[in-house]
Protein backbone atom coordinates (compact mmCIF):
# COMPACT_ATOMS: atom_id res chain seq x y z
CA UNK A 1 0.00 0.00 0.00
CA UNK A 2 1.28 3.46 -0.74
CA UNK A 3 2.19 6.20 2.28
CA UNK A 4 -0.80 8.20 1.20
CA UNK A 5 -3.09 5.49 0.97
CA UNK A 6 -1.92 4.09 3.90
CA UNK A 7 -2.48 7.19 6.19
CA UNK A 8 -6.00 8.53 4.75
CA UNK A 9 -7.44 4.62 5.31
CA UNK A 10 -6.30 4.80 8.82
CA UNK A 11 -7.53 8.10 9.23
CA UNK A 12 -11.03 6.97 7.73
CA UNK A 13 -10.57 4.50 10.96
CA UNK A 14 -10.00 1.65 8.24
CA UNK A 15 -7.66 -1.36 8.35
CA UNK A 16 -4.94 -0.71 5.90
CA UNK A 17 -1.64 -3.12 5.37
CA UNK A 18 0.23 -1.69 8.90
CA UNK A 19 -0.17 1.24 10.72
CA UNK A 20 1.34 4.23 9.53
CA UNK A 21 4.25 6.12 11.53
CA UNK A 22 5.20 9.48 11.50
CA UNK A 23 7.89 11.68 12.95
CA UNK A 24 8.02 15.64 12.58
CA UNK A 25 4.58 16.68 13.24
CA UNK A 26 3.29 19.30 15.35
CA UNK A 27 5.06 18.42 18.97
CA UNK A 28 6.42 15.56 16.98
CA UNK A 29 9.73 15.98 16.37
CA UNK A 30 13.68 14.98 18.07
CA UNK A 31 15.23 17.20 20.35
CA UNK A 32 18.84 18.47 18.73
CA UNK A 33 21.54 16.21 21.31
CA UNK A 34 19.14 13.01 20.35
CA UNK A 35 19.03 14.11 16.35
CA UNK A 36 22.55 14.47 16.33
CA UNK A 37 23.36 11.11 18.12
CA UNK A 38 20.69 9.42 15.70
CA UNK A 39 22.40 10.78 12.58
CA UNK A 40 25.94 9.63 13.98
CA UNK A 41 24.10 6.19 15.23
CA UNK A 42 23.13 5.81 11.40
CA UNK A 43 26.67 7.00 9.81
CA UNK A 44 24.85 10.08 7.86
CA UNK A 45 27.80 12.66 7.31
CA UNK A 46 27.41 16.63 6.56
CA UNK A 47 25.39 18.77 8.20
CA UNK A 48 21.59 20.31 7.32
CA UNK A 49 20.34 23.77 8.12
CA UNK A 50 17.88 24.01 11.04
CA UNK A 51 14.20 24.67 9.79
CA UNK A 52 13.61 26.86 12.53
CA UNK A 53 15.56 28.92 15.54
CA UNK A 54 14.80 29.31 19.17
CA UNK A 55 13.03 25.57 19.82
CA UNK A 56 14.73 22.19 21.39
CA UNK A 57 14.14 20.87 18.03
CA UNK A 58 14.89 22.48 15.11
CA UNK A 59 15.92 19.76 12.45
CA UNK A 60 13.66 17.86 10.40
CA UNK A 61 15.82 15.66 7.68
CA UNK A 62 14.96 13.67 4.99
CA UNK A 63 17.60 11.17 5.61
CA UNK A 64 15.97 10.35 8.68
CA UNK A 65 12.35 9.97 7.37
CA UNK A 66 14.03 7.30 4.21
CA UNK A 67 15.55 5.56 6.80
CA UNK A 68 12.82 4.86 9.23
CA UNK A 69 9.88 4.81 6.13
CA UNK A 70 7.64 7.69 7.61
CA UNK A 71 4.56 8.18 6.32
CA UNK A 72 4.27 11.68 6.21
CA UNK A 73 5.81 14.76 4.94
CA UNK A 74 4.92 17.98 6.37
CA UNK A 75 4.93 21.76 4.62
CA UNK A 76 5.14 24.94 6.83
CA UNK A 77 5.47 28.48 6.62
CA UNK A 78 8.85 29.46 6.10
CA UNK A 79 9.47 30.54 9.74
CA UNK A 80 6.38 29.80 12.10
CA UNK A 81 5.32 32.30 14.30
CA UNK A 82 8.80 34.09 13.48
CA UNK A 83 8.61 35.71 9.75
CA UNK A 84 10.87 38.61 10.86
CA UNK A 85 12.05 37.24 14.14
CA UNK A 86 15.31 38.85 15.52
CA UNK A 87 18.06 37.06 17.16
CA UNK A 88 19.63 38.65 20.22
CA UNK A 89 23.66 38.64 21.51
CA UNK A 90 21.69 36.65 24.67
CA UNK A 91 20.39 33.85 22.51
CA UNK A 92 16.66 34.95 22.95
CA UNK A 93 15.04 35.50 19.98
CA UNK A 94 11.95 38.33 19.40
CA UNK A 95 9.06 37.35 17.21
CA UNK A 96 6.74 39.33 15.10
CA UNK A 97 4.00 39.15 17.95
CA UNK A 98 7.11 40.82 20.20
CA UNK A 99 6.84 37.89 22.09
CA UNK A 100 10.58 36.92 23.10
CA UNK A 101 11.71 33.22 23.27
CA UNK A 102 14.28 31.28 25.63
CA UNK A 103 17.58 31.09 23.64
CA UNK A 104 17.16 27.20 24.43
CA UNK A 105 13.24 25.98 24.38
CA UNK A 106 10.87 27.38 23.02
CA UNK A 107 8.88 29.35 26.20
CA UNK A 108 8.47 32.79 26.20
CA UNK A 109 10.58 34.76 28.33
CA UNK A 110 9.05 38.17 27.73
CA UNK A 111 5.19 39.18 27.45
CA UNK A 112 4.42 42.02 25.29
CA UNK A 113 1.05 42.59 27.34
CA UNK A 114 2.23 41.84 30.76
CA UNK A 115 1.33 44.70 33.08
CA UNK A 116 -0.41 46.47 30.27
CA UNK A 117 -3.46 48.60 30.41
CA UNK A 118 -6.30 47.80 28.34
CA UNK A 119 -5.88 50.87 26.00
CA UNK A 120 -2.24 49.60 25.68
CA UNK A 121 -3.65 46.45 23.89
CA UNK A 122 -5.78 48.06 21.77
CA UNK A 123 -2.85 50.27 20.20
CA UNK A 124 -1.09 47.50 20.31
CA UNK A 125 0.84 47.19 16.95
CA UNK A 126 -0.21 43.89 16.32
CA UNK A 127 1.13 41.24 13.50
CA UNK A 128 0.99 41.65 9.81
CA UNK A 129 -0.05 38.25 8.21
CA UNK A 130 1.39 39.81 4.68
CA UNK A 131 4.90 39.72 6.02
CA UNK A 132 4.78 35.90 6.28
CA UNK A 133 6.32 34.10 3.21
CA UNK A 134 5.13 31.79 1.14
CA UNK A 135 7.15 31.82 -2.02
CA UNK A 136 8.96 28.39 -1.22
CA UNK A 137 6.01 26.78 0.09
CA UNK A 138 3.47 25.66 -2.86
CA UNK A 139 6.26 24.18 -4.57
CA UNK A 140 7.11 22.09 -1.80
CA UNK A 141 4.12 21.17 -1.30
CA UNK A 142 3.52 20.38 -5.09
CA UNK A 143 6.47 18.41 -4.66
CA UNK A 144 5.54 16.02 -2.40
CA UNK A 145 1.89 15.55 -4.08
CA UNK A 146 3.03 15.31 -7.05
CA UNK A 147 6.24 13.18 -7.28
CA UNK A 148 6.24 11.46 -4.18
CA UNK A 149 2.98 8.75 -2.20
CA UNK A 150 3.54 10.59 0.75
CA UNK A 151 0.73 11.89 2.85
CA UNK A 152 1.30 15.92 3.13
CA UNK A 153 0.36 17.90 5.84
CA UNK A 154 0.42 21.18 6.22
CA UNK A 155 1.46 22.59 9.90
CA UNK A 156 -0.38 24.94 12.12
CA UNK A 157 -0.15 28.38 11.05
CA UNK A 158 0.74 29.57 14.68
CA UNK A 159 2.97 26.49 15.44
CA UNK A 160 2.90 24.38 17.95
CA UNK A 161 0.34 26.87 20.05
CA UNK A 162 -3.27 28.22 19.25
CA UNK A 163 -5.66 30.76 20.34
CA UNK A 164 -5.11 29.81 23.65
CA UNK A 165 -1.53 29.81 23.97
CA UNK A 166 -1.29 32.99 22.18
CA UNK A 167 -3.07 34.95 24.82
CA UNK A 168 -0.67 33.92 27.77
CA UNK A 169 2.31 34.26 25.64
CA UNK A 170 1.08 37.75 25.42
CA UNK A 171 0.22 38.74 28.66
CA UNK A 172 1.49 36.23 30.97
CA UNK A 173 -0.26 33.23 32.01
CA UNK A 174 -0.83 34.63 35.68
CA UNK A 175 -2.62 38.12 34.66
CA UNK A 176 -4.26 35.59 31.29
CA UNK A 177 -5.62 33.56 33.96
CA UNK A 178 -7.03 36.79 35.95
CA UNK A 179 -8.15 38.05 32.96
CA UNK A 180 -10.70 35.35 32.46
CA UNK A 181 -12.31 35.66 35.48
CA UNK A 182 -12.15 39.76 36.25
CA UNK A 183 -11.49 41.14 32.53
CA UNK A 184 -13.75 39.65 29.85
CA UNK A 185 -14.28 41.94 27.27
CA UNK A 186 -10.43 42.72 27.29
CA UNK A 187 -9.93 39.05 27.04
CA UNK A 188 -12.17 38.76 24.31
CA UNK A 189 -10.75 41.88 22.33
CA UNK A 190 -7.36 39.68 22.30
CA UNK A 191 -9.16 36.39 21.87
CA UNK A 192 -10.60 37.84 18.63
CA UNK A 193 -7.75 39.71 17.54
CA UNK A 194 -5.47 36.37 17.20
CA UNK A 195 -8.48 34.46 15.69
CA UNK A 196 -8.57 37.46 12.64
CA UNK A 197 -4.63 37.26 12.27
CA UNK A 198 -5.07 33.03 12.63
CA UNK A 199 -8.17 33.03 9.41
CA UNK A 200 -5.84 35.52 7.34
CA UNK A 201 -2.74 32.97 7.95
CA UNK A 202 -4.72 30.02 6.73
CA UNK A 203 -6.30 31.98 4.48
CA UNK A 204 -2.87 32.64 2.05
CA UNK A 205 -1.34 29.22 3.55
CA UNK A 206 -4.32 27.62 1.93
CA UNK A 207 -3.73 29.85 -1.43
CA UNK A 208 -0.51 28.18 -1.57
CA UNK A 209 -0.85 24.16 -0.64
CA UNK A 210 -4.48 23.44 -0.72
CA UNK A 211 -4.66 21.79 -3.50
CA UNK A 212 -1.87 19.80 -2.67
CA UNK A 213 -2.22 18.48 1.08
CA UNK A 214 -4.60 15.71 3.16
CA UNK A 215 -4.33 17.09 6.24
CA UNK A 216 -3.93 20.24 8.25
CA UNK A 217 -2.25 20.57 11.81
CA UNK A 218 -3.67 22.94 14.63
CA UNK A 219 -2.36 22.70 17.76
CA UNK A 220 -2.97 23.83 21.75
CA UNK A 221 -2.26 22.37 24.71
CA UNK A 222 -5.28 22.21 26.90
CA UNK A 223 -4.06 19.96 29.38
CA UNK A 224 -1.90 19.04 32.43
CA UNK A 225 -0.42 15.80 33.59
CA UNK A 226 -3.80 15.57 35.97
CA UNK A 227 -5.83 17.99 34.19
CA UNK A 228 -6.77 20.72 32.42
CA UNK A 229 -5.53 24.16 32.30
CA UNK A 230 -9.00 25.91 32.17
CA UNK A 231 -12.27 24.02 32.80
CA UNK A 232 -14.38 22.91 29.90
CA UNK A 233 -17.35 25.78 30.57
CA UNK A 234 -14.26 28.46 30.66
CA UNK A 235 -13.35 26.41 27.03
CA UNK A 236 -16.77 26.62 25.87
CA UNK A 237 -17.12 30.20 26.80
CA UNK A 238 -14.53 31.69 25.36
CA UNK A 239 -12.56 29.53 23.01
CA UNK A 240 -14.93 26.89 21.04
CA UNK A 241 -16.52 29.34 19.60
CA UNK A 242 -12.91 31.05 18.13
CA UNK A 243 -11.79 27.56 17.12
CA UNK A 244 -15.24 27.06 15.36
CA UNK A 245 -14.27 29.91 13.24
CA UNK A 246 -10.84 29.06 12.26
CA UNK A 247 -11.91 25.01 11.75
CA UNK A 248 -15.21 26.58 9.43
CA UNK A 249 -13.02 28.76 7.15
CA UNK A 250 -10.56 25.95 7.12
CA UNK A 251 -13.36 23.66 5.45
CA UNK A 252 -14.89 26.20 3.39
CA UNK A 253 -11.29 26.86 2.29
CA UNK A 254 -10.32 23.21 1.39
CA UNK A 255 -13.26 21.18 2.15
CA UNK A 256 -10.98 18.03 1.33
CA UNK A 257 -8.81 17.97 4.05
CA UNK A 258 -8.83 15.91 7.49
CA UNK A 259 -8.15 18.21 10.60
CA UNK A 260 -5.37 16.91 12.83
CA UNK A 261 -5.00 18.51 16.39
CA UNK A 262 -2.71 18.79 18.89
CA UNK A 263 -3.11 19.32 22.57
CA UNK A 264 -0.11 17.81 25.36
CA UNK A 265 -2.26 16.66 28.77
CA UNK A 266 -5.03 14.96 30.37
CA UNK A 267 -7.75 16.35 27.79
CA UNK A 268 -10.19 13.50 28.11
CA UNK A 269 -13.32 16.10 29.54
CA UNK A 270 -13.09 18.33 25.61
CA UNK A 271 -12.52 15.35 23.24
CA UNK A 272 -16.08 15.56 22.70
CA UNK A 273 -15.82 18.98 22.34
CA UNK A 274 -13.13 18.35 19.24
CA UNK A 275 -15.00 15.76 17.82
CA UNK A 276 -17.69 18.47 17.38
CA UNK A 277 -15.28 21.31 16.15
CA UNK A 278 -14.04 18.97 13.38
CA UNK A 279 -11.22 17.22 14.46
CA UNK A 280 -10.60 14.17 13.01
CA UNK A 281 -7.39 13.12 14.39
CA UNK A 282 -5.92 13.39 18.17
CA UNK A 283 -2.47 13.81 19.42
CA UNK A 284 -0.75 12.91 21.22
CA UNK A 285 -3.17 11.29 23.24
CA UNK A 286 -0.35 11.19 26.16
CA UNK A 287 -1.00 7.67 27.68
CA UNK A 288 0.12 8.24 31.83
CA UNK A 289 -2.05 11.61 31.74
CA UNK A 290 -5.01 11.32 34.00
CA UNK A 291 -7.94 9.38 31.87
CA UNK A 292 -6.01 9.13 28.79
CA UNK A 293 -6.02 5.32 29.03
CA UNK A 294 -5.19 3.80 25.47
CA UNK A 295 -7.81 1.12 25.75
CA UNK A 296 -10.93 3.67 27.53
CA UNK A 297 -9.91 6.09 24.85
CA UNK A 298 -9.99 4.02 21.44
CA UNK A 299 -13.25 2.06 23.21
CA UNK A 300 -14.74 5.55 24.06
CA UNK A 301 -13.87 7.59 21.14
CA UNK A 302 -12.53 5.30 18.36
CA UNK A 303 -15.70 5.33 16.10
CA UNK A 304 -15.44 9.11 15.75
CA UNK A 305 -11.62 9.76 16.08
CA UNK A 306 -8.29 8.51 14.58
CA UNK A 307 -5.25 8.93 17.11
CA UNK A 308 -1.94 9.93 16.55
CA UNK A 309 1.19 9.48 18.68
CA UNK A 310 0.68 7.31 22.03
CA UNK A 311 4.17 6.51 22.74
CA UNK A 312 4.73 7.18 26.04
CA UNK A 313 7.91 9.69 26.37
CA UNK A 314 8.17 9.95 30.53
CA UNK A 315 8.74 6.12 31.14
CA UNK A 316 9.00 3.70 28.10
CA UNK A 317 11.27 5.15 25.18
CA UNK A 318 13.79 6.52 28.19
CA UNK A 319 14.22 3.14 29.08
CA UNK A 320 15.94 -0.01 26.99
CA UNK A 321 15.18 -1.21 24.09
CA UNK A 322 12.55 -4.32 25.96
CA UNK A 323 10.63 -1.25 27.34
CA UNK A 324 10.42 0.39 24.09
CA UNK A 325 9.20 -3.04 22.13
CA UNK A 326 6.52 -3.66 24.84
CA UNK A 327 5.51 0.21 24.40
CA UNK A 328 5.12 -0.09 20.91
CA UNK A 329 3.00 -3.39 21.52
CA UNK A 330 0.99 -1.77 23.82
CA UNK A 331 0.02 1.07 22.27
CA UNK A 332 -0.78 -1.04 18.60
CA UNK A 333 -2.60 -3.29 20.73
CA UNK A 334 -4.93 -0.55 22.31
CA UNK A 335 -5.14 1.71 19.47
CA UNK A 336 -4.82 0.08 16.24
CA UNK A 337 -7.87 -3.21 15.17
CA UNK A 338 -10.30 -1.62 13.06
CA UNK A 339 -7.89 0.92 11.94
CA UNK A 340 -7.78 4.71 13.58
CA UNK A 341 -4.41 4.63 14.81
CA UNK A 342 -1.09 6.59 13.47
CA UNK A 343 1.85 6.06 15.70
CA UNK A 344 4.62 8.34 16.85
CA UNK A 345 6.27 9.71 20.54
CA UNK A 346 3.78 11.35 22.51
CA UNK A 347 5.27 14.90 21.60
CA UNK A 348 9.19 16.14 21.32
CA UNK A 349 11.50 13.31 21.77
CA UNK A 350 13.52 13.94 24.61
CA UNK A 351 17.22 13.93 25.67
CA UNK A 352 16.34 11.22 28.11
CA UNK A 353 15.28 8.74 25.42
CA UNK A 354 18.52 6.84 24.24
CA UNK A 355 19.44 7.70 20.76
CA UNK A 356 18.97 4.15 19.58
CA UNK A 357 15.54 3.92 21.10
CA UNK A 358 13.96 5.71 17.83
CA UNK A 359 14.83 3.52 15.15
CA UNK A 360 14.05 0.65 17.18
CA UNK A 361 10.87 1.90 17.71
CA UNK A 362 9.89 2.49 14.20
CA UNK A 363 11.52 -0.94 13.70
CA UNK A 364 8.71 -2.69 16.24
CA UNK A 365 5.90 -0.31 14.83
CA UNK A 366 6.20 -1.72 11.47
CA UNK A 367 7.09 -5.40 12.92
CA UNK A 368 4.06 -5.36 15.38
CA UNK A 369 1.61 -3.08 13.44
CA UNK A 370 0.98 -5.25 10.10
CA UNK A 371 -2.39 -6.01 9.46
CA UNK A 372 -4.80 -8.14 10.93
CA UNK A 373 -3.07 -6.97 14.09
CA UNK A 374 -2.63 -10.25 15.89
CA UNK A 375 -1.04 -9.09 19.61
Amino acid sequence: MKHRDRVMTAINREEPDRVPIDLGSTGGLIVDPVYFKICELLGFTGKIEPYRMGSSANYYDERLLEAFDIDFRHVWLSSPDKPKSVRHEDGTVTDEWGITWSAEGSYPVYFPFKGKTEQDIVNYKWPDPKNWDTSALKERARHYFEDTDYAVTAKAVLDGAGIFERCYYLRSIDEFFIDLMENEDMIQFVIDKITGIEIQLWDMYLDAVGPYVQIIQRATDLGTQTGLFISPELFRKFFKPAEEKVYSFIKSKAPHVKIWFHSCGAVEPLINDLIELGVNVLNPVQPLCTGMDSFELKKKYGNKLCFHGGIDLQKALPGTKEDTRAEVKRRIKAFAPGGGYILAAANHIQKDTPAENVPAMYEYAREYGKYPISL
